[in-house]
């Protein structure tokens, strides 16, 4: 009820539901996309790689995001953000129209997994500008709120998203059915914001050209790094830290259901585990406007991390579908009651003109934790998955965060009003 509140109230603000609106129509397109990347790729018996492949492919995929993000921060901070949101959905709907023509082939060619990574890339661009626009679409009391119901319905959005694109498939429709109805749901995310009010940044001066743009990237960020909160920071290392776990028990879920859990069933399988994940990130939404408010933000976040530290020492022993699930579905909730957070801090803490480029480093950081999540997994998991030790190691990893949090960041708190950066 709390979680319908807030949706209620958060809807009749004009600026924020359009927004709403621009989020919900590009991940119900990305759930329909990734269905058919899984049909093309993943569970299909003629190209699908090996474990430690799948593990390798998963670095490689991810890495470019944290390259090229921090271009898309000095973009949010100096160009208009609506626009930068409008470009995006629109590369994004040229490339999905290109991989359409590409599914249909019998071979996986390189520009197919280049288009791919150009969706994904630039999704996560998106989800920056949709992040640092949020201020300006509803009351900074309502951050927490906002903060938890937009990505949370995003999620719901997306997992529509993924049943359509199974429904298509299951009547009959081809992998490039799924892509050229997911592009039509992009192309309408790009329709929508470029409805939005003005989403910043607060600077309205003339913005630079492309070639100065580029030649400040490297200064802007170096800029964004001198001054950025301690606080900022200290979000930035715990946004990591709860990243390796989730896409570490990603991957190892993955492996599993391809191996020994597989049983004729490997697909339906990780389906089940990917619904855990997302009760996870939905009950995550509707605890977290909720207890937030009464424990206090970092408070919450420890709490959080000790759940997950208790659930992963039980239960990471038992290496079996059902636990596996169920560590998924908590190791979801920690992280997006966390993220969440996070989320509504670096709003609160960060200056409007380097917004952007908080966000972009948040992206950078995000993906960074998958990445070095996906190279621990190629070097510590066996081509089956099962190993049950990593899980033990992530309960000592969220338990000595949850510990060290409180304390942390009072020192930043105090260290940031006595000796401001910049």
């Amino acid at each position: 009820m709390t979680f319908l509140r807030a949706l209620r109230t958060l809807l009749r603000g004009r600026g924020f539901r359009r927004l709403f609106a621009s989020r919900m129509t590009s991940s119900f397109g990305d759930g329909i996309f990734q269905v058919a990347l899984a049909s093309h790729v993943l569970f299909n018996p003629e190209q699908a790689a090996d474990a430690r492949g799948i593990a390798i492919a998963f670095a490689i995929v991810l890495l470019p995001y944290s390259i090229l993000g921090p271009f898309v921060g000095v973009l949010l901070d100096r160009w208009p953000r609506r626009r930068v949101l409008v470009v995006s959905q629109l590369i994004r709907v040229a490339a999905m129209l290109s991989v359409a023509t590409l599914v249909t082939g019998a071979e996986t060619a390189p520009a197919f997994y280049g288009l791919v990574l150009l969706v994904f890339s630039v999704n996560r661009f998106i989800l920056a500008g949709l992040s640092s626009a949020m201020p300006h679409v509803v009351e900074r009391s309502a951050l927490v709120s906002a903060n938890s119901v937009a990505p949370t319905c995003g999620s719901i959005a997306y997992l529509l998203g993924g049943a359509v694109g199974t429904g298509i498939r299951a009547l009959g429709g081809s992998d490039a059915v799924d892509v050229l109805v997911a592009a039509a749901a992009v192309a309408v995310a790009a329709w929508t914001a470029a409805r939005l009010p003005f989403i910043g940044p607060d600077d309205t001066g003339r913005g630079p050209s492309m070639g100065q743009i580029a030649r400040s990237v490297v200064s802007g960020l170096l800029e964004a790094a001198r001054t950025l909160p301690r606080r900022a920071r200290l979000l930035l290392l715990l946004v990591f830290v709860t990243r390796i776990p989730f896409g570490f028990l990603l991957l190892q879920t993955l492996l599993l259901f391809r191996g020994p859990f597989e049983n004729g069933q490997g697909p339906l399988g990780f389906g089940i585990a990917a619904a855990a994940s997302a009760v996870g990130f939905v009950s995550a939404a509707l605890a977290t406007p909720w207890l937030a408010p009464r424990l206090g933000a970092v408070p919450y976040a420890a709490r959080m991390l000790a759940i997950g530290a208790v659930v992963c020492a039980v239960l990471g022993p038992f290496l079996l579908p059902w636990t596996i699930v169920l560590v998924g579905l908590v190791v979801s909730f920690t992280s997006q009651c966390v993220k969440i957070t996070v989320d509504s801090l670096m709003q609160a803490h960060v200056q409007d003109h380097l917004l952007g480029r908080a966000f972009s480093a948040y992206d950078v950081v995000y993906n960074a934790g998958m990445v070095a999540a996906a190279a621990l997994g190629a070097i510590v998991l066996p081509p089956t998955g099962l190993a049950w030790w990593p899980l033990v190691a992530f309960a000592c990893l969220y338990g000595a965060t949850a510990m060290a949090l409180g304390g942390l960041w009072q020192r930043a708190t105090t260290a940031d009003h006595e000796r401001p950066l910049g």
